[in-house]
């Protein structure tokens, strides 16, 4: 597909432009999901018991099939999209390149801490029940997420150095279509990820939670 090729080219493209940015935002990934992880060690065991007794009421509520397909997309859909606006509004702010890292570290610390907590809790049942029934999702979301990120860090370099540097001036206009037009593109991908976790992730949930209720 021609137009597959050419995002696939556009993107190919950033990251050796920004790859700077793209580190930088790979180890802000890391780190949220280092510090989510070890925040499952450190929090209260009462808390913990909570979260756990929450999981298997998940898990059974699946089981019995009382959770409703729709909300699960609605609620994915809404949590996912509101990080996704953030991220493009904080793009296009001057102040907001700091808090565009924010985001992905938030979304590395709740994989790092959904993995400890399910790792810890079931231990290899709950790493199947990663693998099948939370990564598939996340690797589409996750993978979104880094490149608007990078994205939203380098429209907010542009616009600073536009305004700084009067030598060198960028069609800021032309620049904003492309930036608007590319998380067009990413709500496609995320609004795939979420149809991922509303058909196909409950059933392994449901398969698999079975056994750890």
């Amino acid at each position: 597909m021609p137009m597959l090729t050419a995002i696939v080219n556009s993107v190919k493209k950033h990251i050796k432009t920004h790859i700077a940015i793209y580190i930088i935002t790979v180890l802000c990934l890391l780190i949220g999901i280092s510090v989510g992880g070890f925040t499952v060690k450190i929090i209260d065991a009462n808390h913990k018991q909570e979260l756990v007794s929450y999981l298997r009421g998940f898990f059974r509520l699946f089981h019995n099939d009382s959770i409703k397909s729709s909300d699960i997309f609605s609620q994915s859909l809404v949590n996912n999209f509101q990080l996704l606006v953030l991220c493009y509004i904080l793009g296009i702010s001057i102040i907001g390149i700091i808090g565009i890292f924010f985001v992905i570290a938030f979304k590395g610390f709740v994989i790092g801490f959904t993995v400890g907590l399910l790792m810890e809790q079931f231990k290899f049942k709950g790493f199947i029940l990663f693998l099948l029934g939370v990564l598939p999702q996340n690797l589409i979301i996750i993978s979104t997420f880094i490149i608007a990120t990078a994205l939203s860090s380098s429209f907010a370099l542009m616009f600073i150095k536009n305004r700084s540097d009067k030598t060198k001036q960028t069609n800021i206009y032309k620049e904003f279509l492309v930036y608007t037009a590319a998380y067009l593109i990413f709500s496609i991908s995320i609004l795939m990820a979420v149809s991922i976790e509303t058909v196909i992730s409950p059933i392994f949930i449901k398969m698999i939670g079975a056994y750890i209720q």
